[in-house]
């Protein structure tokens, strides 16, 4: 079956060091699982891993990012970069369950660097994202080229985390969205999606969509390489899917809820989307 043989691979990196965690393709597998929530807006997302019998007691204080494939045998897909924030041993004994929290972005720079912005009257967004990704030692940022020259009358100015710093630029650019990705930002226009788009096809729901006025809620086996920001498109009439007579809608990814684990029926995604028509433009 194409969801069932089920893998995630884990690497754990240090200063000087790393801990793999591979799941073999055949036989017996470890006991993992992972839930967390990706979001379109300007915050740094939740991963939890959960895996039985891990026997080191050094994650903490030795490993500091982690990187996370996962998907099916013969289609994995690098799917999460974050940074490990806690550990913590939930279930003690034979089968003792590590538990590993961490969120998909540069944390420590996000939530603890100070920036220090000072900007005169009319500055452009560009400039202003430059100034806060140099701060955070990210890379360039992704910036749409139709607003990367928006100015803003008033100056600004800013002495605090650079979380702090994004919303008080989201005050002076209320229909920009700036998102968090890993080591660097994306900044488009509110209710639109990046450059940059990918399409994916969902070709099985678990539960009819639900609508509700321009939005869906989606509910699929996990598809690891879905991100909001990316369009999906999916069967409309859920109950004639199986003969394959269903007409198929798309929606833009403003979140994604999911969780997926090696043994086990957790499998499963779920997914806010915004109706394509509502948007008002179309992906390229």
């Amino acid at each position: 079956m194409e969801n069932f043989n089920k893998c995630i691979d884990i690497t754990f990196r240090g200063n000087s060091k790393q801990l793999v965690i591979k799941t073999p393709r055949k036989g017996i597998k470890p006991d993992i699982e992972i839930t967390g929530t990706l979001t379109g807006k300007d915050q740094v997302c939740d991963l939890e891993i959960r895996i039985t019998n891990l026997y080191t007691d050094d994650i903490l204080s030795g490993y500091h990012t982690v990187e996370i494939s996962a998907g099916y045998a013969d289609t994995m897909s690098k799917t999460i970069e974050g940074s490990v924030v806690n550990v913590y041993t939930e279930s003690p004994g034979p089968d003792k369950v590590t538990v590993i929290y961490c969120t998909v972005a540069n944390f420590d720079a996000w939530l603890n660097k100070t920036i220090d912005l000072k900007l005169s009257k009319n500055f452009t967004l560009r400039n202003a994202v430059a100034e806060i990704t140099k701060a955070l030692g990210f890379n360039e940022a992704q910036i749409d080229s139709g607003i990367a020259q928006s100015t803003c009358a008033a100056p600004l100015e800013v002495n605090g985390t650079a979380r702090q710093a994004v919303n008080e630029l989201k005050k002076c650019f209320p229909d920009v969205n700036i998102t968090v990705d890993k080591h660097f930002l994306k900044v488009f226009p509110e209710k639109q999606q990046p450059a940059t788009v990918m399409n994916h096809t969902l070709k099985a729901l678990i539960q009819a969509p639900q609508f509700s006025g321009g939005q869906v809620s989606l509910i699929a086996p996990w598809n690891p390489a879905v991100k909001p920001g990316d369009f999906v498109t999916y069967p409309v009439n859920f109950f004639q899917t199986t003969m394959g007579l269903s007409p198929f809608s798309t929606a833009y990814v403003a979140s994604v809820q999911f969780s997926f684990a090696t043994n086990g029926d957790q499998n499963e995604m779920s997914i806010t989307g915004i109706l394509k028509e509502s948007i008002g433009k179309t992906e390229k």
